[in-house]
């Protein structure tokens, strides 16, 4: 199975995702309410989860200032539709399409989701947080990370000042002392600023609004 951002040929796999679920809740939504999902997931960002089929889909989209109206937040990423087929519920496969879609906000330089739901009990369990009830509505949020990328390093190993530079952290040796000195590196949660701590295979650097792991040579 591959989780990944929908590509055009996934919109009507994932179109019948969302009326699968529809019809697993009972429902049968007028061709006017089609239309309009359709329309939705030709804009903004879909993941899915793929197999021979899509099992899943995430839509997200901006979101407001203000529910409903005003300006756009350009903080914040509005999750409109988390669907799964009701065959694959329970497998983690919501949850798999929500991660891959707070990757795809993070790139677009948001740095946090909100979603609108009936059910915040599922949404709750993967680590969103409620900020508001409206009757029987809740609104939840979840803070996005830098999606976690590794850089290989040789047998020899590496110290962090190296590392900086060669997961493209930094561009000179002076701008990753710089950077060190100011306390705006992080390895494995802690500040550090020697730039000649020896890194350890496994080791997360956080930098920049990004997150490295030091990674082994192949074999």
């Amino acid at each position: 199975m591959i989780v990944r951002l929908a590509l055009p040929d996934d919109r009507a796999g994932a179109l019948e995702v969302w009326r699968a679920a529809q019809a697993g809740r009972g429902r049968r939504p007028n061709a006017q309410r089609v239309a309009r999902v359709a329309v939705k997931l030709e804009t903004f960002w879909t993941t899915v989860a793929v197999e021979d089929d899509v099992l899943a889909m995430a839509h997200g989209e901006p979101g407001r200032l203000k529910r409903g109206e005003g300006d756009l937040d350009p903080a914040v990423l509005h999750v409109s539709m988390v669907f799964v087929r009701p065959e694959h519920q329970r497998q983690g496969l919501g949850g798999a399409v929500l991660d891959a879609l707070g990757d795809v906000a993070w790139s677009k330089g948001f740095r946090s989701l909100s979603v609108w739901s009936e059910t915040p009990e599922f949404y709750q369990a993967i680590g969103f947080d409620v900020a508001e009830v409206d009757g029987d509505r809740t609104r939840l949020v979840a803070e996005l990370e830098a999606p976690l990328r590794q850089v290989v390093v040789s047998a020899e190993g590496i110290r962090l000042g190296q590392f900086l530079k060669l997961a493209e952290l930094v561009d000179t040796g002076s701008e990753g002392k710089e950077l060190l000195l100011a306390g705006e590196v992080e390895v494995n949660g802690e500040v550090e600023t020697r730039r000649g701590r020896q890194m350890m295979t496994g080791d997360v650097v956080r930098a920049k609004d990004h997150a490295v792991e030091v990674a082994p040579p192949p074999g």
